[in-house]
């Protein structure tokens, strides 16, 4: 692990940067071993980020910190791939869980790496329905909660939005559909859009609490 390694990380994005310690260049190198075979095989391809445990179906490839999706990578490093190398950036889930400001970093990578006229989709839970049940009075269905009780104790309805707002820590952000799509509007994408759920793409489980959108860079 010499001079010519630490010339190679500092000289190929996305690498530029990162930590020095050992651990970090062998898992750096690794990854863009597994990224240049991929782009070698397929060219541009279709990435789901932060997918937690599965492995990539009809295209797709998956990206997370987990073992058992197809690329493990801590996504808080960025994306892994090199400028304009992706058609497709795909997130269930994953938005919510950034700041603000860590959001924008995301969609700054996701700018980066898509093709020109590539597609980013992104899926979130839809903070409205919470919040319009506590302005109404209205109850919320066990389903809205996934039994996480260490987010949800239901003290009064005020727990529904301390719900989606915290999740105990996990959630950091909220979205609409309005401000979805002026993120990525703002972010500078094209023809951001609320979509409809998309059976091949989407988890049925969740469509309930979710709002989607796409653009093109």
């Amino acid at each position: 692990m010499g001079l010519g390694i630490k010339r190679f990380l500092k000289n190929n994005a996305p690498f530029k940067g990162i930590s020095e310690t050992v651990a970090d260049r062998v898992t750096d190198l690794l990854i863009q071993s597994q990224t240049n075979r991929l782009l070698r095989e397929r060219g541009p391809i279709s990435l789901e980020v932060g997918a937690g445990n599965k492995k990539g179906s009809n295209g797709w490839v998956t990206i997370d910190i987990s073992k058992t999706c197809d690329l493990r990578w801590d996504l808080r490093r960025g994306i892994p791939f090199p400028d304009e190398s992706l058609a497709k950036v795909y997130s269930s889930h994953f938005l919510e869980h950034l700041s603000f400001e860590e959001g924008q970093k995301f969609l700054d990578e996701c700018l980066r790496v898509l093709i020109p006229g590539g597609i980013i989709s992104i899926c979130v839970p839809n903070a409205k329905l919470y919040i319009d049940a506590y302005l109404n009075s209205k109850d919320l269905d066990r389903k809205y909660f996934f039994d996480y009780t260490r987010a949800y104790n239901n003290t009064s309805r005020i727990d529904f939005v301390n719900y989606i707002a915290y999740m105990a820590g996990e959630h950091k952000y909220m979205f609409d559909q309005e401000n979805l799509v002026n993120i990525l509007t703002l972010k500078g994408f094209r023809n951001a859009r609320n979509r409809s759920f998309e059976p091949s793409l989407d988890l049925k489980e969740r469509e309930f609490e979710s709002i989607y959108a796409e653009a093109e860079k």
